[in-house]
């Protein structure tokens, strides 16, 4: 990953253009309050949060909302974002933790990675994460499909369902909506919850 391409312009390109941005902070507060309404619906203790390639932290405030006493700590590549934001500088190759974290979320960062660092970013999220993981990444079928690319970042590697499913389902289960558990979490599930792979 180039450290350059997530400078101010990028920034200002995909979030602050209101005519074109991926993303703004309603939307992910709408997502989360999905996502944190099924953790507490599961009973899914969330006393720490790792937002790995956090952004501008929009998640911040959706943890803040639903899970008030849980430790919030946002992991950014960008040097121009940790400069600004003062988030922690990390990789989702690299980025270590001596304990796992409760809740991890993921979103549009595995997609800019080499299939080699997106593999090594997969497994570094399985030791990282103690119960849940929410993913978002773009995958080919979603870039013909789904995507609006005029507003989506295409410089992105597009790989299929199917390459992320083999590698995520060593450690995770899918719950649906972009929301996995970890494999050995005390999570129960009615076999039908069970996204199918």
């Amino acid at each position: 990953m180039v450290e350059s391409k997530f400078d101010e312009a990028y920034y200002r390109r995909f979030y602050k253009d209101p005519a074109r941005q991926v993303t703004s902070q309603r939307e992910i507060h709408r997502l989360g309050r999905f996502v944190c309404s099924y953790l507490k619906y599961l009973y899914v203790p969330v006393d720490s949060v790792l937002d790995m390639g956090c952004g501008f932290g929009y998640w911040q405030a959706v943890i803040a909302r639903h899970f008030p006493r849980a430790q919030y700590t946002g992991v950014e590549f960008s040097p121009y974002l940790c400069r600004t934001k003062g988030w922690t500088r990390g990789s989702v190759t690299q980025f270590e933790s001596p304990d796992p974290f409760d809740f991890v979320v993921c979103q549009g960062v595995l997609q800019y990675l080499s299939a080699k660092d997106a593999q090594k970013g997969i497994a570094n999220l399985a030791r990282l994460t103690r119960w849940a993981l929410y993913l978002e990444v773009v995958t080919d079928r979603d870039w013909k499909n789904v995507c609006d690319q005029t507003t989506t970042d295409g410089s992105v590697h597009l790989r299929s369902r199917d390459w992320y499913a083999q590698r995520l389902k060593k450690d995770f289960v899918s719950l649906g909506g972009g929301l996995f558990a970890k494999k050995d979490a005390p999570i129960h599930l009615y076999d039908i919850e069970r996204a199918g792979w």
